[in-house]
Order: structure tokens, then C-alpha cells, then sequence
């Protein structure tokens, strides 16, 4: 039996999960101003321009400095977030996997005001979001810890991966209906070329770009993380031909700097899609998690 299903439903790990979750909410919230800008403002800009074509220059300058403003203070301020809240999981990860804190690659470990602080924000909306209790699947629980880490390890990649390459979909298609809506109304206008450009595609610039960005970053990141789970499954072929629990637990603890890594690096997704797809993927987490236990105490009895 390993620590991994008792110590993830501690207090003190539970506190540090919703100290993440409410750092990813605080970003959200930046992400949605951003989309506010340049989704529905500049939507209505473009609508103002076709029918006051006066003002084409004033709207051209309105997604210039939405687009400025994105690259010099909304996009680094979300990086920071993310960031704080990656290394916040990697600390719960290292201590539910009895892994050590790698300072090179995750820096300075978060301070604990920083866990007091952000999980009473999050005690005040918790209600609303999906339970923080059983964050790794409970089929591994009479695993020994060195097997019971690295299935949990490639569960984690395997839902990111998935939840990524459906929110990518969905972004994209919404920006690809918004555009074309909007030019059959610029054409049914008889906007000139100039115009077009100046009413219609600067002003929807920042959300054409940010639309673009978040659908390959959302693709890049689940790449990422299909290589991750890939070599997870081969840490799983090889525990099962027998490497020690030595090695299991270094090439645990290279692949969760890998783990930190994509998370640092990979934008976000909007509490709404998580809850939508939670519980069927959380049954394929499940199914995929017990098949793997079957294979690792067959292969323990056996031994």
C-alpha cells in the first residue's frame, strides 16, 4: 500500500490544490478581460465603423492598442500566474509521490502565506467547482508507491492531453464563425477593400490573433503531453520487465520535471469546458488507472 490516495486528502495538500485552482481563476479572469477587448468591444467597434465610416481610423488605432496591450501587460501577468500555480502543484505532487523539490527546475519552493492566502479566497467559491478530494485515481491505492506513481503520472498527462486538443477545436471554430459572420455583413455593406481593412480586420485583429495563439498553443501543449504519457507508458513497460524501484523512482522524478515544465508552459482552459468533460474523462482516467493496477499485481505476484 502507498501514501499516494491518504496523503493527496490531507488538509495540508488539499489546501495547496485549491490555492492553485484559485491562482488558474485569477488568471482566467485576466484571460476574460483579454477576450472582452478583443471579442465582443471589437465586434461592436466593427459594427460602429460600418455605419459611422468616419470614425475608421479611430477603430484601426482602438485594436492596435488592445493588441498592445495584450503583448505588454495582460499575457505577461497570466504567465506569472500560471507559473506560481504550476510550482504550487508540483508541491503537492513531490509530497503525495514522496519525490524531492527540484530547485533547479522548479526554483524557490512557494511560501506558505502564499498557499493561507489564495486557499481562503478559494474557500469562498469552492462550492462551485468539482471537489479537490481523490485528485489521483484511488485504483492504484494497494500498489507499491514506485508503480503507483508512475500510473498516476501518466493519467495526469493523458487527461491534459485530451481536455487541450477539445478546448483547441472549440476555440478555433468560434473564432472562424465570428470572422466569416462578420464579413458577409462587411460585404453586404459593399465595404471597399480599404475600409474592410481598416473597420473590419483591424479592429478584429487581437481577437483573430489571440483565437490563433490559443489553438496552437492549446495543440503544442497536448503534443507535449501525448510524448509525456508515451514515455510514461514505456517507465510502465519497464517496471514491468523488471527495472528496480531505484530507477522507477529517478525516471519519476525526471519525467515530473518534464510535467512541471508543461504546465509552466501551457495556457489555460475555462473552468465551464473543465466541468463539462470531467466526469466522462474522469471515468476513462479511472478504467485506463485499474487496467494498468491489474497488469502491475500480476506481474508482482508472479515475481
Amino acid at each position: 500500500m502507498n501514501i499516494i490516495t491518504t496523503e493527496q486528502n490531507t488538509v495540508r495538500q488539499l489546501q495547496r490544490l485549491a490555492t492553485q485552482r484559485q491562482l488558474y481563476a485569477t488568471a482566467k479572469t485576466i484571460f476574460s478581460l483579454q477576450l472582452f477587448l478583443s471579442g465582443p468591444v471589437a465586434v461592436m467597434t466593427v459594427f460602429l465603423g460600418v455605419a459611422s465610416p468616419s470614425l475608421k481610423g479611430y477603430i484601426a488605432l482602438w485594436g492596435l492598442v488592445i493588441a498592445l496591450l495584450d503583448i505588454m501587460w495582460l499575457n505577461p501577468w497570466q504567465k506569472r500566474l500560471r507559473d506560481s500555480a504550476a510550482r504550487v502543484q508540483e508541491l503537492f505532487d513531490c509530497d503525495v509521490f514522496s519525490l524531492p523539490w527540484n530547485d533547479l527546475k522548479a526554483g524557490k519552493r512557494p511560501d506558505p502565506e502564499l498557499v493561507k492566502e489564495q486557499s481562503d479566497k478559494y474557500a469562498k467559491w469552492a462550492s462551485k467547482m468539482p471537489p479537490l478530494t481523490n485528485w489521483y485515481s484511488t485504483e492504484i491505492v494497494d500498489l507499491p508507491l514506485h508503480w503507483g506513481r508512475i500510473a498516476c503520472q501518466r493519467s495526469n498527462c493523458w487527461w491534459d492531453s485530451k481536455q487541450r486538443r477539445r478546448y483547441a477545436f472549440t476555440v478555433i471554430s468560434g473564432v472562424a464563425v465570428m470572422f466569416f459572420a462578420v464579413l458577409c455583413i462587411a460585404m453586404r455593406n459593399g465595404l471597399t477593400v480599404e475600409d474592410f481593412i481598416l473597420t473590419v480586420v483591424a479592429p478584429l485583429a487581437p481577437v483573430l490573433m489571440l483565437g490563433i495563439r490559443q489553438y496552437t498553443e492549446h495543440n503544442d501543449a497536448a503534443a507535449r503531453l501525448d510524448k509525456l504519457k508515451e514515455h510514461a507508458e514505456k517507465l510502465w513497460n519497464d517496471a514491468l520487465a523488471g527495472m528496480d524501484e531505484s530507477s522507477m523512482t529517478s525516471a519519476s522524478r525526471v519525467l515530473q520535471d518534464e510535467i512541471l515544465e508543461s504546465r509552466r508552459r501551457s495556457p489555460l482552459v475555462f473552468d465551464a469546458i473543465f466541468k463539462r468533460l470531467r466526469h466522462g474523462y474522469e471515468d476513462q482516467m479511472n478504467f485506463a488507472t485499474a487496467e494498468l493496477a491489474a497488469e502491475a499485481r500480476q506481474k508482482l505476484r508472479s515475481a
